[in-house]
Order: structure tokens, then C-alpha cells, then sequence
């Protein structure tokens, strides 16, 4: 069951605070924000549509170039180097 979650709306200006505030921060009006609640959505959550499980054998991948870093241990452990357009974190005892 969805939980219904309040908030706070000036009235003079539209803005929206979690938690009631005596002065609008917006447009600096003195109790205009009056307290209101979404309503849940109906029915079940729109989901990803699902694919159908694949064999590995059916799954087709292509190779990507790679570029050296410089750092043979570091090249290795990416697959080959860095891919251009990627990201890559590293982290690790310093």
C-alpha cells in the first residue's frame, strides 16, 4: 500500500516545502502555505516491460577499442585499457 505524503504549498506562489515554514522563502508572504497530500497511485506499478530469458550461446557481443593507460596492472585489469566514451571507477585502499 502506497503511503500518502504530505506537503506544503504557498498560496500566493506555488512553492513546495516538505515541512510547514511560517514565512514563504519564495515570495516572503507570512502563513500562506497551506498543507496538502498526493494521492497513491491506482493499481500495480508500471514495470519495465520483461524480456524473455536468453542463452548465453544466443547473445551476440561486440569488441570495443580500447586505449592503454600506461599502467600494465591497470590495463589488465580493465580487459585491455580504458574505453573511449566510458566511465570507469576505481577504488581501494589508498
Amino acid at each position: 500500500m502506497a503511503r500518502v505524503k504530505t506537503f506544503f504549498t504557498c498560496q500566493q506562489c506555488g512553492f513546495q516545502s516538505p515541512k510547514w515554514l511560517g514565512k514563504c522563502p519564495d515570495c516572503n508572504q507570512w502563513n500562506t502555505l497551506a498543507e496538502e497530500q498526493t494521492q497513491p497511485a491506482q493499481g500495480p506499478r508500471a514495470l519495465a516491460a520483461p524480456g524473455k530469458p536468453q542463452k548465453l550461446e544466443d547473445i551476440t557481443s561486440t569488441a570495443e577499442d580500447r586505449v592503454s593507460c600506461g599502467l600494465a596492472e591497470l590495463d589488465r585489469t580493465l580487459g585491455g585499457g580504458l574505453v573511449p566514451g566510458s566511465l570507469t571507477l576505481v577504488g581501494g585502499d589508498p
